[in-house]
């Protein structure tokens, strides 16, 4: 229902609708106003669990986070949706693209990633482009890129396709794929929060999950 509510606006899936409806204002709130720590434990208090199935508390999550020094922290945002008969990430990435990308602009600042992923399913190609028209739009309005909303926060972020592998969907087939490997489970520990992609700290939630935040 919070999701939904302007699903069906007419251009809702491009930025200045979107913005009209009040889109960005987590971003400004969160960029402008906030510190990384201050957005991670609004989610917290929020409640907000993993949409993908596992229901385990996002903030938590977010809080295992390793933070070295001079390593690169990453957000992974699940779009493999591979469970056969589901459609609900499908649905809001479809209508609402803006949505996504404003979670992780806002998930990415709360964890110091400055490069972040979108892996969607390799059947999804037709959202992958609608995906990528957003992201083109985001960048060229300045939330986006370098200095975002001059807050010095850099954030980059992509779209990369599987696949199509069931498997994928797992935390770290899909970080193997995205290395370019065979969509293999890892063992675990390590986790990904302590060493994900390209060893490096990581955090993998779902669609609605990071619309949610």
């Amino acid at each position: 229902k919070l999701l939904l509510e302007h699903d069906s606006v007419p251009g809702i899936e491009t930025f200045e609708v979107y913005k009209k409806h009040g889109g960005y204002l987590s971003v400004e709130k969160a960029l402008k106003k906030m510190s990384p720590q201050e957005v991670v434990e609004e989610v917290q208090k929020s409640g907000l669990r993993g949409r993908g199935g596992a229901g385990f508390p996002t903030g938590m999550k977010w809080s295992f986070l390793a933070k070295p020094e001079g390593v690169p922290r990453y957000l992974l945002c699940n779009a493999d949706e591979s469970e056969p008969g589901t459609f609900k990430d499908r649905y809001l990435m479809e209508k609402l693209p803006h949505l996504l990308i404003e979670g992780m602009i806002v998930s990415s600042y709360a964890l110091g990633a400055n490069l972040s992923y979108i892996y969607i399913r390799g059947e999804y190609m037709w959202i992958l482009d609608i995906l990528e028209k957003a992201i083109d739009e985001a960048y060229a309005k300045g939330y986006l890129g370098k200095n975002i909303l001059g807050s010095g926060f850099d954030l980059d972020l992509r779209v990369a396709p599987g696949g199509g592998a069931y498997i994928c969907g797992e935390e770290t087939a899909l970080i193997e794929s995205l290395e370019g490997k065979r969509g293999n489970p890892r063992m675990k520990p390590p986790f990904p929060a302590v060493k994900g992609l390209w060893g490096c700290p990581t955090v993998v939630n779902n669609v609605e999950t990071l619309m949610a935040v």
